[in-house]
């Protein structure tokens, strides 16, 4: 009873905490991506090294996966960068990249091509999603000097939201046929349907929601569409987590969250769910 009282509080709190940062201005969304980044690394690097990375390490990593982060916010709320400030703004990423791999020749560990590998796949697989969060929010073309409508983001953590509810409900009561068994044992095909039911569902709500507020920025069927996109994504970036964990007998990615683990917990369906996402919105921009 207790454990449950925490996982609710923890989880209402959490769900106030995510939302505000999303629709009061851009730099709130900054500071929720950084934090997420930030803490995500360092629970992927604990399990991945386990625990062995010097403290000064972890810093650099996780410093630069947050940079990553913070150099696509910019990108996302500055579309007219010009080439030069692109330039200027990868420029210390690239400088971190070659002195990561120039520092392997004096490192003492057995492989350090398979160390910086592991590195960089942390700031692929967290920064860069965390990022286009940005871009998610910014769509169609928001900037820092125009009204801060984050409507797309919003929704989108709200499908991701319903949708792990709905497939919970529906996987515990109704879950017989297995997903993924060697990876995730309690998910089921019943849960995964049943959670994009609800979550397609959603969508219609949100649409004619956001319809009386007069915002008409996707059709219907796009944000149908978008949901579909989303609640796959959610899936596989759900697994793909579970899949770490397993790999590294590792049950929770931390602690930070009573009653529901670490960050990489609360956020690993983003992890490929906003890029999922980015494309879509992206192809439809641009068709």
């Amino acid at each position: 009873m207790k454990n449950l009282v925490t996982r609710t509080v923890t989880g209402i709190l959490f769900i106030v905490v995510v939302v505000w940062c999303i629709i009061n201005n851009p730099v709130s969304l900054w500071a929720l991506s950084s934090v997420i980044t930030g803490v995500a690394l360092f629970e992927f690097y604990k399990i991945i090294f386990e625990g062995k990375l010097p403290a000064v390490q972890y810093a650099a990593h996780i410093a630069a996966g947050i940079y990553v982060t913070t150099v696509l916010w910019l990108f996302a709320f500055n579309p007219l960068y010009a080439e030069w400030s692109v330039a200027l703004s990868l420029s210390p990423y690239i400088i971190y990249v070659c002195l990561l791999f120039i520092s392997g020749l004096y490192s003492r560990s057995q492989s350090p091509f398979a160390d910086n590998a592991k590195v960089l796949a942390g700031h692929i697989y967290i920064a860069v999603p965390c990022g286009l969060l940005s871009y998610i929010a910014a769509y169609p073309g928001l900037s820092f000097i125009m009204p801060y409508a984050p409507y797309i983001l919003l929704a989108f953590f709200i499908l991701i939201w319903i949708y792990d509810t709905g497939a919970y409900v529906t996987g515990s009561t109704l879950g017989k046929h297995k997903l993924f068994v060697r990876i995730s044992p309690k998910k089921s095909w019943e849960g995964v349907f049943g959670g994009m039911f609800f979550s397609l569902a959603a969508s219609v709500g949100i649409y004619y929601w956001y319809g009386a507020m007069g915002y008409r920025v996707l059709s219907l069927g796009e944000w149908l569409g978008l949901a579909l996109i989303v609640t796959i994504a959610a899936t596989f970036g759900d697994l793909t987590e579970s899949l770490l964990k397993r790999n590294y007998g590792v049950k929770d990615s931390g602690k930070i969250l009573p009653g529901h683990g670490g960050m990489m917990d609360r956020f690993d369906s983003i992890f490929i769910a906003a890029p999922a996402a980015f494309i879509y919105i992206t192809l439809i921009e641009i068709m």
